[in-house]
């Protein structure tokens, strides 16, 4: 099945979803799902956001048609990306303005400068916002360091096979050395040597004596030899840290252009959520009507994830309260997630004495004064703990519950 969902920009919260068969296209869902926002927001504008899926000359159209904006990175394999690429590669000078510098969330003390230039039109006539970014530019030049090193690697262990099995012309090894470095372009020179050698083969059967006959057989052996092309590397290095972004938000700034649509991979991260810690995959069910049922349950267990993330971090800001040390090992988080909650209070639990069917006592087992202070950032009251019995799942105050245990 395909998922489709939209989330909004406070606090990533999803909005509505759209549940397709599995074989659609996912370029063909845009505009349906286009509409279905469009009829829910009534009046309200809003700028629709998404991957490069989105860019397609009936998608672009049909919501610029309707008066509405998008903002969607334009795909590899578009003629401008290529024409752009080559111009950056043949060292063509391009007006670069200063964006905006970011901090890296993973790795403290490190910063990302984008850099955006601004005059470009696709070929259907929207705006294109090239983005340089400086970790792209390393993980680019990282990524072709690798395959390079992965493809002469392979090379290495190729050579020792040569001359033996299925590697014995030159029409096998060509195959083989072109699969190894396949997407390499000229960054990696490959040459295969020959060398002819004779070998004298006695005729006949029996071991070798005075009188035996010998003929000679030229054979052709192979070998490898290869060498990085740095003129080329470098050249293609010019290009690295370089996206497209296509949007008909004329109105907007460059940079606003990029800063809008780097909110885009949060929505990566509600499927992380609905994937991971939902576990809405794999899914037994045959009847479509039963699997559209619990998807939307799915859904608004997702919503209900989401809402308590953005709650907790507001409360934080509130609060003033930096971070929470509630990751393993007590590390601390300023941005805590549903799947650290609830790792958080995994060793809570409810301890019952019973005899028959009477219950002697009860109490709660594992609340420390971080729980306790955790609980007042989420607004949970701590009643809902203390008097947690056997039938839990009724929260209301006071309720009397038989133990059936």
């Amino acid at each position: 099945m395909v998922f489709g969902l939209n989330i909004i920009e406070d606090g990533h919260v999803p909005l509505s979803y759209q549940l397709y068969d599995g074989s659609q296209a996912d370029a063909t869902t845009h505009i349906p799902n286009w509409n279905q926002l469009r009829e829910f927001l009534a009046e309200e504008p809003f700028i629709y956001t998404a991957d490069c899926k989105l860019c397609s000359t009936e998608n672009m159209h049909y919501i610029d048609g309707k008066g509405g904006l998008f903002i969607t990175l334009m795909p590899k394999n578009r003629k401008e990306v290529g024409d752009f690429q080559e111009r950056l590669r043949h060292g063509d000078v391009i007006q670069w303005a200063p964006g905006y510098r970011t901090e890296n969330s993973r790795k403290k003390g490190t910063f990302t400068d984008y850099r955006v230039h601004d005059a470009e039109r696709s070929r259907e006539g929207y705006r294109i916002v090239w983005i340089h970014s400086s970790s792209k530019e390393i993980q680019d030049r990282h990524t072709r360091d690798r395959r390079i090193a992965k493809a002469e690697e392979t090379l290495t262990k190729l050579s020792k096979r040569l001359n033996a099995y299925t590697l014995k012309s030159r029409e096998a090894i060509e195959k083989t050395v072109n699969t190894a470095c396949a997407g390499l372009g000229e960054w990696l020179a490959v040459e295969i040597k020959e060398e002819k050698i004779i070998h004298r083969v006695k005729q006949g059967r029996g071991r070798p004596g005075p009188n035996s006959q010998y003929i000679e057989k030229e054979q052709t052996l192979y070998r490898l030899q290869w060498q990085r092309n740095h003129e080329a590397i470098q050249k293609a290095g010019r290009a690295d840290g370089v996206f497209p972004l296509v949007t008909n938000a004329n109105e907007l700034p460059a940079v606003e252009v990029l800063q809008t649509y780097k909110k885009q991979p949060f929505l990566e991260k509600r499927f992380h959520t609905q994937k991971s810690v939902l576990e809405v995959a794999p899914v037994f069910l045959k009847k479509n009507e039963r699997i559209e049922a619990m998807v939307f349950l799915y859904f608004i267990a997702l919503m209900m994830v989401s809402l308590v993330e953005r709650n907790i971090r507001r409360e934080m800001a509130l609060q003033g309260i930096e971070s929470l040390p509630i990751l393993p090992s007590r590390l601390p988080t300023k941005t805590p997630t549903w799947d650290n909650i609830r790792y958080f209070f995994r060793n809570i639990h409810l301890a019952l004495i019973v005899s028959g069917t009477q219950l002697l006592q009860s109490s709660i087992k594992g609340i420390t004064e971080l729980h306790h202070l955790l609980l007042r950032v989420l607004k949970v009251p701590l009643s809902t703990y203390l008097n947690l019995q056997d039938g839990w799942w009724d929260f209301s105050d006071g309720a009397h519950i038989e133990n059936t245990s």
